[in-house]
């Protein structure tokens, strides 16, 4: 019987994933950045997809959560979402950001202020969203507590959660595999 040798370099091929080998991705979050202009940001993905489900292959393989960075242009907004099936977390790593908090689609949206290396845990059934207020870049890791997480909500009525429910279909078809 033949023992496997441990191989470094397959490891960090499988579990490593580099600065130099990404980049930003402005266009996975274009599709609410063209119903208003002050939703851009980039993503950079390092674990999983993420809830957009980006066939990405240069990210590591998530078992149990996604791990991505974020760049939020000053006076952009991650708008209100909700995940009905995992916490989000955003950890500031550059920059002061609004944490926007809301119970439900008919209540008051609560804002918490956040500056670097600051955290905050949104659990799911939250609505939550993040909006730049200051004059440079943001830059924060946003991590989701599942590998393929449910496509997020967007409050009732909201144009974002009319284009949610065109686009559902043609995400299931991406995370079949």
């Amino acid at each position: 019987m033949t023992k496997e040798t441990f191989s470094v370099k397959d490891f960090e091929k499988k579990y490593v994933a580099r600065l130099k080998d990404r980049t930003l991705d402005w266009n996975v979050l274009k599709f609410q950045e063209e119903i208003d202009p002050a939703y851009r940001r980039a993503q950079m993905r390092y674990i999983g997809r993420g809830a957009t489900a980006n066939n990405d292959t240069n990210v590591i393989a998530g078992e149990h959560f996604t791990l991505s960075t974020m760049v939020l242009p000053p006076g952009c907004i991650g708008p209100l979402h909700l995940h009905d099936d995992v916490e989000e977390v955003f950890f500031i790593l550059e920059g002061e950001v609004t944490a926007l908090i809301q119970e439900d689609s008919n209540s008051e949206v609560h804002e918490i202020k956040l500056s670097a290396r600051d955290c905050i845990s949104s659990p799911p059934g939250v609505y939550r969203g993040i909006r730049n207020d200051g004059d440079v870049e943001a830059r924060m890791l946003v991590m989701l507590g599942a590998v393929k997480p449910n496509l997020p909500t967007y409050p009732e009525g909201s144009e974002l959660e009319e284009l949610r429910k065109q686009r559902s279909k043609e995400r299931e078809a991406i995370i079949k595999d």
